[in-house]
């Protein structure tokens, strides 16, 4: 009887694992998910064809989405980007990323190549392979037997993904178009990484000798959910400070700082005020980050201000 109740139990918690999976997997791709709202910070994760595209070697950011919500996203990232003077581009990204008893931790490594095409206009072509998995704890959610100590945490297999992308980039403009997930790697027992398109762009105008301002949109399609569009306005002064805001349609809509105090360091923090329902129960997402030089920069090149 004992055998026969703590399988009955397992299959119960494969059951629930891929439910939770599942369903974590929907908030993600539901909420406002912070490669969304945040790629100007980190614009590589939005497209591996933006790798070395970062004015900081170093960007660490924590994003804090629902806050008053138990369960609600938590993401953090660091993200190391390089570019040489033969037009490569390297970057590598750690994320963690947290939805109720769901975690998932994941390496990605891009590589880009930036062609010039003429005097004034780059092509750039990227790949990235990530390799993470997933963890759910049901410590704190669900209660079985706790005899058997295999079911406190759950670890789904290893997944693999690879990504596409490729953008161009000129002087004032720049416009370009990723896709994400393009194995659909196995999350756990039939469920499966989303594939995601990306069409994006943006443009950047002097407005005066010391003032910029600068305006970009980002459009996503995810395999079985809405499409969502976000854009941006920033205005900058000499490349020291600046603010701007972010809206999203039906979802989200708020507003970003950055500042400069030296060449090798920028700091920068961003406010999200919800559109949904969500406003009856929580009226704050917030991200927190910073960015550092660790070497040189290299001097011989000049990469457009579009990103932050």
């Amino acid at each position: 009887m004992k055998i026969f109740m703590t399988r009955n139990i397992k299959n119960h918690l494969t059951l629930a694992v891929a439910l939770v999976i599942g369903l974590s997997s929907l908030t993600v791709y539901g909420q406002q998910h912070p490669s969304l709202d945040n790629y100007l910070f980190t614009p590589v994760s939005i497209s591996p064809a933006n790798a070395g595209m970062q004015q900081q070697n170093v960007v660490s950011l924590v994003d804090a989405q629902w806050v008053g919500i138990k369960g609600a996203p938590r993401t953090g990232i660091i993200s190391a980007d390089y570019r040489s003077l033969n037009g490569l581009g390297l970057n590598m990204t750690l994320v963690t990323d947290a939805v109720g008893p769901a975690t998932t931790s994941y390496m990605g490594l891009s590589a880009a190549y930036h062609l010039p095409i003429s005097e004034e206009a780059t092509l750039s072509t990227g790949l990235r392979v990530s390799l993470g998995r997933s963890t759910v704890d049901f410590n704190n959610e669900f209660y079985f037997d706790l005899v058997d100590p295999n079911i406190y945490s759950v670890q789904g297999p290893m997944m693999a993904n690879v990504d596409v992308g490729t953008t161009l980039n000129t002087k004032n403009f720049y416009a370009g178009v990723s896709f994400k997930n393009l194995n659909r790697a196995e999350i756990y027992q039939n469920n499966y990484t989303a594939q995601v398109l990306h069409v994006f762009g943006g443009h950047r105008m002097d407005v005066t000798k010391d003032w910029a301002l600068t305006s970009s949109f980002l459009m996503t399609g995810t395999s079985n959910s809405p499409a969502d569009l976000n854009m941006h306005a920033y205005v900058e002064r000499s490349n020291t400070w600046g603010v701007g805001l972010h809206y999203s349609p039906a979802d989200e809509m708020g507003m970003l700082f950055r500042v400069k105090p030296t060449d090798d360091w920028h700091l920068f923090y961003q406010y999200n005020f919800p559109l949904t329902e969500l406003v009856y129960v929580t009226r704050t997402s917030h991200v927190v980050g910073v960015a550092f030089n660790v070497m040189q920069k290299v001097t011989s090149l000049t990469s457009p201000r579009y990103f932050l």
